[in-house]
């Protein structure tokens, strides 16, 4: 069977697990939402006003282990994310690591039809600037490449910067907060230049090269990091992005180095492979020689999450050295629970100058040290055609052999590590400790009922008597809007510019011309009138304020009454300024009621419709005032044609001030006389309004009965449920005392039954 085909089938295998540890994620992150919700008790507890219960509170939620639980689940979660990426991915692939300039780019060139350009391989110098990821797309013209290449965030950059900081003085910023605008700063180019190393400490001596590096090119980088996904195909672009130079020696005229690799995540390149492998990929990592900050754990990163297999390209020297030791322990390490034995490979490359016995010594202690290696063979991987025939192919034909147990440990190793954070979330659950809330009903009595009956017949006579008051109103003009308008009324001539002022405008503006300061002055006062009628609005709503406020004063009021004849005197409404108690806010008191107390509660829609109704209720007048104060403007205002009365008299420039004052004057009075006459039967409308809307609240809350079963309810008796059901809410400070604690209570009992039934469903 071809490669192509045993690859389709893998794949296929694969992906028909997907679903299954799609559903195991999922189960996972609920359980973590679930223990955020917890771990938002503590602020809530916060926010407890009784300080005894708050400490007690605050004290329980503490105590939760859910920091450390949530961190082990959300380690799990990562873990099946990884996964369902590895096994819902549409291609194999194989990571190629080990030291620099060892092979590997030639290794890859012959894998996938690339030059220098592309994978550069160059003997002098490091070549490989950032991870490429290699895609056979055999459906390319042979030849012809394509490289998406991906940046790196502002955030990873500086990450960068202070490792290399912290390995080499982590004092040196001096308490500052590094940012990503810093490094371009002169100042943090001489922090950089000050920084010294001592003879001996090579390691910091790379470090500071290489931040050295990232300092110096700041200016030519920092533009791409955080940019989009770059696409190109022409090579000699692409080397730009992905190799530390161009190859030519260095110290000779063509040589030039490229630094943009230093702000790019990864390549993926896009080439037809030597021949039709299917869908497979190659993962070409840095090389560990190049000391940039975090290399191994990279490279090591890019195996395990990435790759389903890796060959480690290495040129030897003779034998197996303590580097090769250094990086296999660093993959059996990282790597434990996995049979490396399946999935890792090593290339000796016997390139032109190496013995051929230092290259036979190296796979000799490899095949006979008791390394975990599938097979390790040997190749010049200059010579494509040896890479192909005596390594990559046989090497295909093993790995796709070991792909099923290969994925089986893979998931061996996730069931077993969730077993043991099943094992840990088990005694986690079975530890929570009980929590109840307190039974306010049964702390005020059973009187509840009555104290609510009692508040209705109150409540009833004090709200006929706001009714009859507005009822002998609404056909009297409302005073406060009387006065307002008779205010402005009786200035409005005021509002006219005098002459002498008028004059002044004209004489200090040449071009300006007689007839101009007319129609300047009648747009002028036109505005001021409107203004003023429009500030009405604001008075009308305070008006409308207190009239909602009397209604709502009289249920206050008697819940106010109740409370205290309970011997309950420390109210929060009761706020003391210079001795006098200040009266409380009764709107806000009333939107209490709607949002917390009554909303979605069927039994009461009634009461609910009456609260809703006059909190939502509000008066002004401004649509018809304006409209009828602008009907009377017309006769000083140029456009209305029909309506203006425009002076049959020229000005005369040195006189216009007096003129202009005299004409406009007199129309005001005009003016005047015809807004007493109009706005007369617009007085009325508040106290109607107020009639009407005293009259639906008394209505809602005292005749309008419930239904309930075909029986008509009394009003009273909802009133006395009412009372009974929410004794424990209802603006009294021993309810107010157990009711923010109830309800956190009641919140970590059903996160806490929820977290019991994940551990049961966690457990089949």
């Amino acid at each position: 069977m071809k490669i192509r085909d045993q690859i389709e089938i893998i794949l296929k295998k694969r992906k028909e697990k997907v679903s299954q540890l799609k559903e195991r994620k999922e189960h996972l992150k609920k359980i973590c939402s679930l223990l955020e919700d917890c771990d938002h008790l503590y602020n809530g507890a916060r926010q407890i006003t009784d300080s005894e219960l708050r400490g007690q509170y605050l004290s329980l939620f503490a105590s939760l282990p859910t920091d450390t639980m949530r961190e082990e689940l959300q380690g799990l979660v990562g873990k099946y994310e990884e996964a369902v990426k590895r096994f819902d991915r549409d291609y194999i692939s194989i990571a190629t690591v080990g030291k620099e300039r060892q092979g590997k780019s030639c290794f890859l060139q012959a894998v996938g039809n690339l030059d220098n350009l592309i994978i550069p391989a160059y003997n002098s110098t490091s070549c490989t600037g950032a991870t490429s990821v290699i895609y056979n797309r055999p459906e390319m013209p042979e030849g012809t490449v394509e490289a998406v290449i991906k940046f790196r965030k502002r955030e990873k950059l500086l990450e960068i910067v202070k490792g290399y900081l912290d390995a080499i003085d982590s004092e040196c910023l001096h308490g500052r907060q590094l940012d990503f605008d810093m490094l371009g700063t002169k100042s943090f180019k001489l922090t950089v230049d000050t920084l010294a190393v001592k003879p001996g400490e090579a390691d910091k001596g790379v470090a500071l090269n290489h931040l050295r590096r990232i300092i110096e090119h700041f200016g030519e980088i920092r533009d791409l990091y955080g940019q989009g996904d770059l696409v190109l195909r022409d090579k000699g672009q692409i080397a730009e992005y992905v190799a530390q130079n161009n190859g030519v020696k260095l110290g000779d005229s063509g040589h030039r180095d490229y630094y943009k690799y230093l702000a790019v995540e990864k390549a993926d390149i896009y080439c037809p492979f030597y021949e039709d492998c299917g869908n497979l990929v190659l993962v070409d990592t840095i090389g560990l020689g190049d000391t940039q900050y975090g290399i191994e754990e990279a490279m090591l990163e890019t195996v395990d999450k990435e790759c389903d297999a890796a060959i480690v390209v290495t040129m030897p020297m003779s034998g197996v050295q303590e580097s090769d030791l250094k990086l296999y322990n660093s993959l059996k390490e990282r790597f434990q629970r996995r049979d490396m034995s399946k999935w890792l490979f090593y290339l000796a490359n016997k390139n032109v100058g190496v013995s051929d016995n230092r290259v036979d010594a190296f796979v000799k202690g490899i095949r006979e040290g008791n390394f975990s290696v599938c097979y390790c063979e040997t190749a010049d991987c200059s010579d494509f055609d040896e890479v192909r025939d005596n390594f990559m192919n046989p090497l295909l034909e093993r790995l796709l052999g070991n792909m099923d147990d290969i994925d089986a440990a893979y998931l061996t190793e996730l069931e077993e590590t969730e077993a043991v954070i099943r094992k840990k979330y088990e005694v986690f659950v079975s530890e929570l400790p009980e929590a109840r809330t307190f039974d306010a009903s049964v702390q005020q009595g059973l009187s509840a009922a009555q104290k609510g009956k009692e508040c209705y017949r109150k409540l009833t006579a004090d709200l006929v008597n706001c009714v009859i008051y507005w009822g002998q109103e609404r056909n009297q003009p409302n005073s406060i809007l009387w006065n307002a308008v008779q205010e402005i009324l009786d200035s409005l001539d005021d509002l006219v510019p005098d002459a002498q002022t008028l004059q002044l405008t004209i004489n200090g503006n040449g071009s300006l011309l007689p007839g101009q300061l007319w129609d300047d002055a009648l747009h002028y006062v036109r505005n001021e009138v409107t203004d003023r009628f429009i500030a009405i609005d604001s008075i009308l709503e305070e008006e409308t304020r207190k009239f909602k406020n009397s209604l709502v004063r009289s249920l206050y009021d008697e819940l106010l009454n109740l409370s205290k004849a309970q011997g309950i005197t420390d109210l929060p409404w009761e706020e003391q300024d210079g001795g006098q108690e200040k009266e409380p806010d009764m709107v806000e008191w009333l939107k209490n009621i709607m949002d917390h107390v009554i909303n979605d509660k069927p039994q009461y829609e009634q009461i609910y419709k009456a609260f809703r109704f006059m909190y939502r209720f509000e008066f002004n007048t401004r649509a018809q005032l304006i409209q009828e104060v602008r009907k009377q403007l017309y006769i000083i205002n140029p456009i209305c044609d029909r309506e203006y009365a425009k002076p049959l008299y020229d000005f005369h420039r040195d006189n216009a001030g007096k003129e202009v004052n005299f004409y406009l004057t007199s129309r005001m009075s005009i003016i005047e006389e015809n807004l007493r006459h109009v706005l007369v039967d617009l007085y009325h409308a508040p106290n109607q309004a107020f009639y009407a809307a005293a009259e639906e609240f008394y209505d809602r809350l005292t005749f309008a009965n419930s239904l309930n079963e075909s029986e008509f309810e009394s009003m009273q008796d909802v009133w006395g449920k009412f009372f009974m059901e929410y004794s424990s809410q209802l603006w009294t400070a021993s309810s107010e005392k157990y009711q923010q604690a109830n309800e956190l209570v009641r919140e970590y009992q059903n996160i806490k039954k929820e977290l019991e039934m994940e551990d049961n469903v966690w457990r089949q």
